[in-house]
């Protein structure tokens, strides 16, 4: 009901994917954190080892049973809080559309967790909280968020934990929404490509 309910107001989202490509580039060796998850609707652009975390047991359930027989695609439940995973295990990793369900404080811990198991790269998204047009105002209204943030607000607040190389806004389907792109390392096949 989840997915059916997003479909009708995002379509399937294809900016996002497109921006997974293009700004966290997964490729097929790498291993990749999808935190706050949900029902994994981004795994398929993970073409290496994806491993999906979300608090929500029904979630994670619909994800786990979404690519059940696919051995790289993994979930769990888990606080995006406290990620009970070793340091810098990931190479990379996203948080999309989850951050306006967690206070400011809240955010910063979920960003530095996130910092912590990831070594290359880390990709935020997150909903313009504060968009113009009257009919996306009304959609925020509803959302369960109860911390929606101007583009300005969440960008320093992202800011205050990850280092920010790039800031797209995109629009996806009704929504107006805002990506992070945060490099923590240089992609060590980009390097070694420039020197060849």
């Amino acid at each position: 009901m989840f997915a059916g309910f997003r479909y009708l107001l995002v379509g399937r989202q294809t900016p996002v994917r497109r921006l997974i490509g293009s700004h966290l580039q997964p490729r097929p060796h790498e291993r990749v954190l999808d935190v706050c998850c949900g029902v994994g609707q981004f795994a398929e652009e993970v073409s290496g080892r994806y491993v999906g975390v979300d608090l929500s047991i029904s979630f994670v359930r619909a994800g786990a049973s979404r690519f059940k027989g696919d051995p790289q695609k993994r979930f769990a439940v888990m606080d995006a809080l406290q990620l009970s995973f070793p340091d810098r295990v990931f190479d990379k990793a996203m948080c999309l559309a989850a951050l306006h369900h967690f206070s400011d404080e809240a955010s910063r811990r979920v960003l530095a967790e996130m910092r912590r198991v990831t070594r290359r790269r880390i990709l935020i998204m997150d909903a313009d909280g504060k968009p113009r047009r009257r009919l996306q105002r009304a959609l925020v209204a509803t959302d369960r968020g109860r911390w929606m943030r101007a583009p300005s607000d969440l960008e320093a607040l992202v800011r205050s934990v990850l280092p920010v190389a790039r800031v797209v806004p995109v629009r996806i389907g009704l929504y107006d929404v805002v990506v992070y792109d945060c490099p923590l390392a240089p992609d060590e096949e980009d390097v070694a490509a420039s020197h060849a």
